[in-house]
């Protein structure tokens, strides 16, 4: 089997570098996927899966009115 020329023959090549260089291939193969999972696979989680989680205030927590408590017990 001769090596196939990627201009001439696309999907022979990739099926002859998937078999001989498979770590190439699907690194390859998966940073390829990795922006179709960013537009097709964030609405399709929300629709099937789970909603986004709710955001943290802008503020932050609330504080607790009173006086804070000394720890003891704890000195290094």
């Amino acid at each position: 089997m001769s090596y196939p020329v990627y201009f001439k023959e696309p999907v022979r090549w990739l099926r002859y570098q998937a078999h001989n260089k498979p770590h190439l291939f699907f690194s390859g193969f998966i940073a390829f996927m990795g922006p179709v999972f960013l537009f097709a696979g964030t609405p399709l989680r929300r629709k099937f899966l789970y909603a986004d989680a709710e955001p943290l205030p802008l503020d932050g927590y609330p504080v607790p009115k009173g006086e804070r408590k000394a720890l003891t017990g704890y000195e290094d």
